[in-house]
């Protein structure tokens, strides 16, 4: 008989509607293999159901992300299955699946390991203390640490959740008065899981990566041009591969590898998503990896880029020992990708197809004649698209273009129809 680690392993793979709509049926099926399943939430049962006919076994859960009892039921089922692994592929899952996969006997320690993706002071403690640079921090456990942290360090400060995704509850707050509303709006219970640090100015970059054996099959960085807080604030979100010829792209691979191969513990089949700062004196500055791929439309625009589904050949290397693709050092071509905020407003018109040059995908998630308010998490954009370009400068403009020829094209009713 074989052994265990030489059989394929049915996947249990906690996955996001949105992920799940995002791929074809087809797709899911060649990457679960017999066996395997997606677990998601019954919000969007009726689109999952008729995307997903019957090519893919899934199971749908009321209130998905916050149901404590999806980790029962789930370790349940699992302990019926022969060779199961629990597979997240959203942050919010992370640690459950880990804590699922402990409890079987399929891990040993997954889930202080992946503590150091989800808890982003325990992340940049074992940075810095590993010679990375980390803006100056500290746990937020009561309102004088937040006193104390501004007049030791000044303004501007960042305050967030320990754990969080999408940057939701990450607020800059730039002097006292701020500082102070920011207190008001707490009660004296509420200061649990938060930390505070200083702001770091300099140029955002994204990289995201895949590993597979502990061996990294793409790392991929990007110049961000819009921040996650200004999308939150309604800008749009358009990012870019660099140029060969950038000394920043090889910095930034070098950077990530060191940082998943020699200072975090990480699991050896990977996807990671890692965001940092080069301040204006060249030094690079963690702010969060986290063991998942970035949100909007990463997997997409990786895919055109090296010609290959980075989250569907994870899932595929995790489920069969024997499939390991090769190293990729170039991608295929330069990809650029923007999303496009709703506006606050009732949206009555907007396009379906986008004619512009250079355009390889374009998505709307947008319904005409819907009210839409400002967006809580950094995925809840109306348009993704994705342009290709010879160099940077070609990739900037393509974008800008999508970016304005998009806000020509839609017709947006007044603040007020927000209310409709």
């Amino acid at each position: 008989m074989q052994a265990r680690k030489e059989r394929l392993m049915q996947l249990i793979v906690f996955c996001p509607p949105k992920i799940i709509l995002q791929h074809s049926a087809q797709s899911w099926a060649d990457a679960l293999g017999p066996g395997g399943m997606l677990l998601s939430c019954n919000s969007r049962a009726q689109e999952i159901t008729a995307h997903l006919g019957d090519q893919v076994v899934y199971r749908l859960f009321d209130y998905f992300n916050d149901n404590a009892l999806v980790e029962v039921d789930v370790h349940d089922m699992a302990r019926e299955m022969r060779d199961p692994l629990c597979v997240a592929l959203a942050e919010i899952d992370v640690l459950r699946v880990a804590r699922i996969n402990d409890r079987l006997g399929v891990s040993q320690g997954a889930e202080g390991r992946a503590m150091f993706y989800r808890d982003k002071f325990f992340m940049k403690q074992r940075a810095r203390d590993r010679g990375f640079a980390v803006a100056d921090m500290a746990p937020l456990t009561h309102a004088t640490a937040a006193i104390q942290f501004s007049e030791q360090h000044g303004f501007p400060v960042v305050v967030k959740p320990r754990d969080g995704r999408g940057s939701n509850g990450v607020e800059v707050l730039r002097d006292m008065s701020q500082l102070r509303q920011w207190l008001a709006a707490r009660g004296a219970t509420t200061f649990h899981n938060l930390m505070i640090e200083r702001y770091v100015r300099g140029s955002h970059y994204i990289v995201n990566g895949l590993y597979i054996d502990g061996k990294p099959i793409l790392v991929s960085p990007v110049r961000v041009m819009t921040s996650a807080l200004d999308f939150l604030g309604g800008k749009a979100h358009d990012l870019h591969m660099l140029d060969a010829s950038n000394p920043m792209r090889d910095k930034l691979v070098r950077y990530a590898r060191a940082l998943v191969e020699d200072v975090l513990p990480s699991e050896p089949t990977l996807l990671f998503h890692l965001e940092l700062f080069v301040t204006d004196t060249g030094e690079i500055v963690l702010c969060e990896i986290a063991s998942r791929l970035g949100g909007v439309f990463f997997n997409q625009e990786i895919s055109h880029a090296w010609g290959l589904d980075p989250r569907m050949t994870f899932l595929r290397a995790l489920r069969d020992p024997a499939y390991r693709p090769a190293s990729m050092i170039e991608p295929r071509q330069m990809v650029g990708h923007i999303s496009i905020p709703p506006r606050v407003g009732l949206l009555r018109e907007v396009p379906s197809d986008c004619p512009l040059d250079g355009v390889l995908e374009y998505r709307i998630s947008a319904s005409r004649m819907t009210a839409y308010r400002s967006m809580e998490f950094t995925n809840s954009e109306i348009l993704n698209a994705i342009v290709a370009g010879r160099n940077e400068r070609e990739l900037q403009l393509r974008l800008g273009e999508v970016e304005r020829w998009f806000h020509e094209s839609c017709d947006w009713a007044g603040n007020e129809a927000a209310a409709v």
